[in-house]
């Protein structure tokens, strides 16, 4: 099970997985935020590389219009999927502390 939600204003989190199937729903709700700053990583437990590239698009969208996207509470092992990639190359990650 997949759950993205609005925190304050410019942050969401996700939970859940983030597999092929929820992907579609997750870009929707990103592009739909006026100002994205920062996606809480804490509480997801997987990431397909089609939930990747939707972190991709939203970082770019962000970067288009002036800003970015910061990655916080990233686990060890979603961090390792983004160091493999090599997003942790164009993305900001702040890993989970612990």
């Amino acid at each position: 099970m997949f759950e993205i939600r609005q925190g304050v204003p410019g942050e969401v989190s996700m939970s859940g997985r983030l597999d092929a199937t929820q992907c579609d729903a997750a870009l929707k709700f990103l592009n739909e935020m006026a100002e994205l700053k920062v996606i809480d990583l804490a509480r997801l437990e997987y990431i397909a590389s089609a939930g990747l590239r939707v972190i991709l698009l939203a970082q770019k969208r962000c970067k288009a219009a002036g800003g970015g996207v910061r990655l916080i509470n990233v686990t060890p092992a979603i961090h390792d999927i983004f160091h493999y990639a090599g997003f942790d190359q164009i993305l900001d990650i702040s890993r989970a502390a612990g």
